[in-house]
């Protein structure tokens, strides 16, 4: 029996806007992580940190960890779908597209939200606002796929058919993560992190290098900043907006994130916001309000 969600509040919305402002960041810094590491690298080293500051929260707060065989399955699978899986298409894409336009793609994922909720859940069904606001969404994604394969052809559309992919499997993650709801936050976290670290840190030592020579300064820090930030602190506050408000409502930070992340983006790199950006960015924001008035 899933728990039943509440009508978001002013501070849930604080909380989700927060939540979008850091993963929003998180596309700059992985641009600049990218200098120095490699993308499985990058992947391996941010949900190894992150399990690694997880795992000493849940230690200082004694916080019992999930038990059952049922919970652990659930744990190793939302630890691959939202962490190890998206982590890497996101890292593996942007070698190919700007940070801006990832952050962009990753609005894909409430479509797919939606859909999964519609037929999982009886507390999220599609309505006649919340598809029109999906749709809207979209079309302002096929208008920054669309217009950078006019721009620059087809070499960038591997990375933009990867980031989009990223944003389905974070938004399938939030629906399973429902019934991970009734354990606590901080250890559920902890729990799916360290999962998707036994994943990636094989895969790094077996593919790329990850401990790299001349590692500069901005990129260390960047990774730093992905792994404490954007994975420990950004995964225990989504678990607790899944938890309060449910798989729709967390998935609607996909608008967020794109707004952010053209923000940061275009506050680093001179040339990261232009047109099919700005015009992409109001329908996708246009989606997220036409989705609202479906709650």
């Amino acid at each position: 029996m899933l728990p039943t969600i509440r009508r978001p509040t002013l501070l849930d919305i604080c909380r989700l806007f927060f939540l979008g402002a850091i993963w929003g960041g998180a596309f700059l810094f992985i641009a600049l992580a990218l200098d120095d590491f490699g993308p499985v690298s990058v992947a391996a080293w941010r949900v190894s940190l992150g399990a690694l500051v997880m795992l000493c929260i849940v230690y200082l707060m004694r916080t019992p960890f999930p038990r059952g065989r049922k919970n652990w399955w659930l744990i190793i699978l939302v630890g691959f779908l939202n962490s190890a899986v998206p982590f890497f298409l996101i890292s593996w894409g942007q070698q190919f597209i700007s940070s801006a336009a990832a952050a962009l793609l990753m609005a894909s994922g409430t479509f797919c939200a939606v859909l999964v909720s519609h037929y999982s859940s009886d507390d999220e069904r599609i309505n006649r606002y919340r598809l029109l606001g999906v749709i809207i969404g979209f079309v302002g994604v096929f208008v920054l796929v669309f217009w950078d394969i006019v721009e620059t052809g087809f070499g960038g559309l591997k990375g933009q058919i990867a980031v989009t992919i990223a944003g389905c499997s974070y938004a399938i993650s939030s629906v399973i993560s429902r019934r991970l709801s009734h354990l606590s936050s901080i250890s559920t976290s902890a729990g799916t992190m360290l999962t998707a670290s036994l994943y990636m840190l094989p895969l790094a030592f077996w593919l790329e290098d990850p401990f790299p020579d001349n590692v500069g300064t901005v990129a260390l820090w960047s990774l730093i900043y992905l792994g404490v930030v954007a994975t420990a602190l950004a995964m225990t506050v989504r678990f607790v907006i899944i938890r309060i408000n449910g798989a729709v409502f967390m998935a609607q930070v996909g608008y967020l994130v794109p707004l952010f992340g053209v923000i940061w983006s275009g506050l680093y790199f001179a040339d990261a916001v232009n047109l099919q950006t700005i015009l992409a960015l109001i329908l996708i924001l246009t989606g997220i309000a036409v989705s609202r008035m479906g709650n």
